[in-house]
């Protein structure tokens, strides 16, 4: 007996062509029957299962013929123009391959299906037409960020043509092997086509300060190391536990070892909610206690690679700051990086041989930030501060890669603490 038909998303590894078999690796899941949490996937194809290729870009280029389009997350004036055979724009287009389920996508008053056909001369090549009743409709993108998704029949073969992240329909049978009853596949890059195979592979491990200091930091590694981080968002701690082995890949294959892995959460944990009416503060999103058994979790998990760790000290926050997401209101106090930088560091002494690069006090002590201090955005969006936290970064992965301890030590080593960075 299988389970009822549900999706799982990820990356695959391991296909075995001869077999119909692959590895999917996906952030944690936990299943509430077995009470265990899974995060690789044995899954199998069948001579059914429908391949689907997933292609995104922000234009019309290269489209020629008409089909059937689903123009996605209309707000409420758009959706009403095009229902209506009015002129239109739309962020989001799913261009439906031949014979494509339709069932599968949500149907409701954001999302508009209906014949689309692309003009090769508008602007850009971003506009194009809808059929209403026996008219054409003009539609065109809205913004930079307008985003076309693309789909088109493929084989089982294009597995074997490089790297891919997917969705899986399908159901668990009875072996607990993932039965797949359609797959969605995405090209990913391989990084060994672009590694300098000479030099070690870095990971980083971070929320959105690491992606703001990201290109800075890997134009001063050029040469030094293969830098990457993860691609998306760390967030908290507890993300960090769910989606390591996703982020760390499948590290066993030849060129797909990492040699250091710097990582970090913070910002996110020590956020808190905030009543705007009593400007009172109320519990952090990850609290204290939680925070530094999910570090504990992670060490674990990263452990496992064979790779030197290197923990980030989470970067101040400079002002007491307040935002929303959706209707929730949370707040960032000013110097809550402290408290929990503390409560890394405890962790950290625990591991010894777990390098610290202590980014926080950099930031505290370097006269480049006064102005920045005096703000209470806690990311560097300034060209020149991203640049000169991305060098302190890079001067710390540099340090840490040759054994040097003066820029990436112990944490049980204070004087060489302060030195970091």
């Amino acid at each position: 007996m299988m389970d009822a038909p549900a999706v799982l998303q990820g990356h695959i590894y391991r296909v075995d062509a001869a077999n119909r078999r692959f590895d999917l690796l996906t952030e944690t899941l936990f299943d509430s029957v077995t009470r265990e949490s899974r995060t690789r996937h044995p899954a199998r194809w069948t001579e059914h299962t429908r391949f689907v290729r997933v292609i995104r870009q922000n234009s019309f280029a290269g489209l020629e013929s008409a089909g059937p389009a689903i123009f996605r997350d209309l707000d409420a004036e758009n959706s009403a123009a095009a229902r209506s055979g009015k002129p239109f724009t739309a962020l989001r287009v799913l261009l439906l391959a031949e014979g494509e389920e339709r069932e599968i996508f949500r149907q409701d008053d954001s999302n508009y299906l209906a014949a689309f056909r692309p003009d090769p001369s508008s602007e850009a090549q971003r506009g194009g037409w809808t059929r209403f009743g026996e008219n054409d409709v003009p539609v065109r993108l809205r913004g930079p960020r307008a985003e076309v998704e693309i789909h088109r029949k493929t084989t089982a073969d294009a597995l074997l043509q490089g790297f891919w992240k997917a969705r899986v329909w399908g159901a668990r049978d009875a072996d607990g092997v993932w039965a797949a009853s359609r797959m969605d596949i995405e090209a990913l890059p391989d990084p060994r086509a672009t590694d300098d195979p000479r030099l070690p592979r870095v990971l980083v491990i971070g929320d959105s300060i690491s992606m703001n200091y990201h290109e800075a930091a890997k134009r001063a590694l050029r040469g030094v190391a293969n830098y990457r981080r993860i691609e998306e968002n760390g967030g908290p701690s507890d993300r960090g536990v769910a989606c390591a082995e996703l982020w760390l890949g499948d590290y066993t294959q030849p060129g797909l070892q990492w040699d250091l892995i710097q990582f970090n959460h913070g910002l996110h944990d020590l956020k808190q909610a905030y009543d705007e009416a009593t400007g009172e503060y109320g519990a952090h999103q990850v609290p204290v206690e939680e925070y530094q058994a999910n570090l504990e979790r992670l060490i674990a998990i990263l452990r496992q690679t064979g790779a030197r760790l290197m923990w980030c000290s989470t970067t101040p926050v400079p002002n007491d700051s307040h935002g929303r997401l959706g209707n929730v209101v949370f707040g960032r106090r000013k110097d809550e990086d402290l408290v929990y930088n503390r409560a890394a560091l405890e962790v950290m002494r625990r591991h010894p041989d777990i390098l610290v690069n202590d980014l926080n006090a950099f930031v505290r002590a370097s006269p480049e930030f006064d102005e920045w201090r005096n703000q209470s955005d806690v990311h560097f969006w300034d060209s020149r501060l991203q640049e000169t936290v991305g060098r302190a970064v890079a001067r710390a992965i540099a340090r840490a890669l040759s054994g040097n301890s003066r820029g990436a030590s112990a944490p049980g080593d204070e004087r060489c603490v302060k030195k970091i960075g």
